[in-house]
């Protein structure tokens, strides 16, 4: 983490980087083909990968805690050949944040990712598939870290990642506003983490952006004098 970052966040990060885990991407997409083999084998239903507080608390259901990323079949392909491109790009983002970042770095907003989720589907009793939030602040970061790379969509038509970050963020927003009230302060909470460590980043973006138009406009003034 550079200097785009707030410096109590980069400190907070140098003291719990000793929970780091080299190559997370690996990890975590190798449970996510297990709960994939686990799901169209009939091994297990989806349901029982969903983070459901009152399952947990009366069911004692508490595997629940750990649910199996890319275990939602609303989020996740069900064809084994777009399935295994999914695998693979979920591996890449991971890989890619973690060669800017570190181990240290990703593994702490991961777990953060995490906390929030449970958070807030404990406080406010919301059953959510808590990986699917997870990948999506991931994907999030992703984009942010590297907008200008390109992706092959439908592995045919080139797209930068901001447009897709982007696009992503108009999805959220739309479910924002037409979601029950549950929803909306469940986002809030997924979503807190990337706003945390984004957000000091694009306010001192679009206050230097803001300052460099001031002045030229200024300059520009002072030319005609």
């Amino acid at each position: 983490m550079d200097h785009r970052f707030p410096n109590w966040l980069r400190s907070l990060v140098r003291k719990l980087d000793f929970i780091g885990l080299p190559n997370l991407g690996m990890l975590v997409c190798g449970l996510g083909v297990m709960a994939y083999f686990a799901q169209i084998s009939g091994f297990s239903a989806v349901d029982k990968f969903l983070f459901d507080p009152v399952a947990i608390r009366e069911g004692g259901e508490w595997w629940r805690l750990f649910a199996f990323p890319m275990s939602d079949p609303g989020s996740t392909p069900t064809n084994p050949l777009f399935f295994l491109f999914f695998i693979l790009f979920t591996y890449f983002i991971f890989q890619s944040i973690e060669s800017q970042w570190g181990a240290g770095p990703l593994t702490v907003f991961v777990l953060f990712c995490y906390l929030s989720a449970v958070a807030g589907s404990l406080i406010l009793e919301f059953p959510t598939n808590l990986w699917h939030y997870i990948l999506l602040n991931v994907s999030l970061v992703f984009g942010t870290l590297f907008p200008n790379f390109e992706i092959l969509l439908f592995f045919i038509l080139p797209v930068k990642a901001k447009w897709l970050t982007l696009f992503s963020g108009g999805i959220l927003l739309l479910q924002f506003v037409l979601g029950s009230v549950d929803y909306k302060l469940f986002l809030l909470f997924a979503l807190f983490p990337y706003f945390l460590f984004f957000g000091p980043y694009f306010f001192n973006h679009f206050k230097t952006k803001s300052q460099i138009s001031q002045n030229r406009k200024k300059f520009d003034e002072d030319m005609w004098r």
